[in-house]
């Protein structure tokens, strides 16, 4: 499961474009590309599509997204691909993180995620894990829009006893611990 591919490794070509965009929030980082310039690790952004200027030295430069795509029609993901460490001047990611399932056919769907904002072999890998538990729990699912977030905590009633309710006081702590309840005055 913790396959790591070397330094250097050119990613696949680009995903075709379907046209659709997500409404949720779009992350990314935005890289100066001034050779001059000062700061040569990017700017965090969110929901910033287009224009980027650098803070330091005001001149245009590039915006790089985090973004996901899946080639496949089964439903069924074997593999899941974090591509990370982008390198701004060369516009490409130095690495990528693969978590497969061996055991499902050779046909069956991959996901890959590029991301600028992952930058070490462990968080990917553990980016990479998380989103093929959370693709395995979709399995089949047309919009995949309601993709199980990685913070969720999934209660099956079909569990047994002890461990719905092991499962219920986790997720009662967590909702303690959260800001989103009212607070009584």
């Amino acid at each position: 499961m913790d396959n790591s591919e070397p330094r250097g490794h050119k990613s696949d070509p680009e995903p075709p474009e379907t046209g659709e965009r997500g409404a949720g929030i779009m992350r990314g980082m935005g890289y100066c590309q001034n050779a001059d310039c000062g700061n040569p690790d990017g700017i965090f952004l969110a929901n910033e599509r287009e224009a980027f200027f650098c803070g330091y030295c005001g001149k245009r430069g590039k915006v790089e997204t985090e973004r996901g795509f899946h080639t496949g029609k089964t439903g069924i993901f074997k593999e899941v691909r974090v591509e990370y460490n982008f390198y701004p001047t060369h516009g490409r990611y130095r690495e990528v993180a693969i978590v497969r399932d061996e055991s499902l056919p050779t046909s069956c769907d991959v996901y890959t995620l590029r991301s600028p904002l992952i930058k070490s072999k462990e968080r990917a890998l553990r980016f990479a894990e998380t989103l093929f538990v959370n693709l395995g729990h979709c399995r089949g699912q047309a919009d995949r829009s309601k993709m199980p977030r990685a913070a969720e905590i999934i209660l099956s009633f079909d569990d047994d006893l002890a461990l719905f309710r092991q499962r219920l006081q986790q997720l009662s702590a967590r909702w303690d611990a959260t800001e989103l309840r009212p607070r009584q005055r």
